[in-house]
């Protein structure tokens, strides 16, 4: 199924279709793809200003846990590259000293190693909006926890060569920018330095492509956004859906 152009209804119709899903990918994730010692749980950060996120966090006890290993499970880096369409490493990092703040849930002293984040209509609605998403990006990077962010929001006046740019991560000129034919981007960072990063860009008309999701420096799991953005969209009110499906012109 093609992208829908969510900038064409209102932003409560994609807060909607948003929390499901967030529901949806911790589904999947823990219905057999994440491997033995994981598991993705959805959490509200706080504040409202950052997207609900999916955590994927290990289980164990924090005094008997060794650091992870590169026989953690998912997929061996070296041996099955990402099938993506940007890849690039940065040396000098822009992060910033301290961000604004951010919420990380630990259960138990369980360890949170990746976050996947949807970004909604209103984390790029204004400059101080766009300034607090790009503080939770940089406080996560600096903790060592891996992202995906998930942009399905048309470029706007503070993102206007897309949000791989507008975060400025690293320097743009090895970042991509979008495209007229390609305006959406998913952006998949590996925290451990050097950063490594891979983005996908896509248009409306073209399904999803699955997107890596790093748990240590040397394995990751492919999230099927596709599949599961299919599973979110039969949730949707059909008014909704028949907007979406109309370009907005209902």
């Amino acid at each position: 199924m093609p992208v829908h152009n969510w900038n064409t209804i209102f932003a409560g119709a994609f807060h909607h279709f948003h929390q499901s899903w967030i529901l949806e990918i911790c589904r999947r994730l823990n219905s057999g793809l994440l491997p033995d010692g994981y598991y993705s749980a959805a959490e509200q950060v706080t504040g409202g200003r950052s997207p609900d996120v999916v955590t994927l966090e290990e289980e164990g006890d924090v005094f008997s846990r060794a650091p992870l290993s590169g026989e953690a499970g998912g997929l061996l880096l070296k041996e099955v590259p990402p099938r993506v369409q940007y890849e690039f490493e940065a040396d000098a990092v822009t992060y910033a000293e301290k961000a604004d703040r951010v919420a990380i849930r630990h259960v138990s002293e369980n360890r949170v190693i990746a976050v996947i984040e949807i970004v909604s209509p209103g984390n790029k609605y204004s400059r101080r909006e766009m300034k607090a998403l790009q503080d939770t990006v940089y406080a996560l990077l600096d903790a060592r926890i891996n992202l995906l962010l998930v942009d399905l929001i048309l470029p706007g006046n503070f993102d206007p060569e897309g949000l791989p740019r507008g975060l400025a991560v690293v320097e743009d000129s090895v970042v991509p920018a979008v495209t007229a034919e390609q305006p959406l981007s998913l952006f998949s960072l590996r925290a451990d330095p050097p950063l490594h990063s891979y983005i996908g860009l896509c248009s409306h008309n073209q399904p999803l492509p699955d997107m890596p999701l790093f748990l240590t420096p040397e394995r990751y799991i492919n999230i099927p956004l596709e599949e599961t953005y299919l599973a979110a969209w039969q949730g949707v009110p059909g008014p909704w859906k028949r907007q979406l499906e109309a370009g907005g012109s209902a």
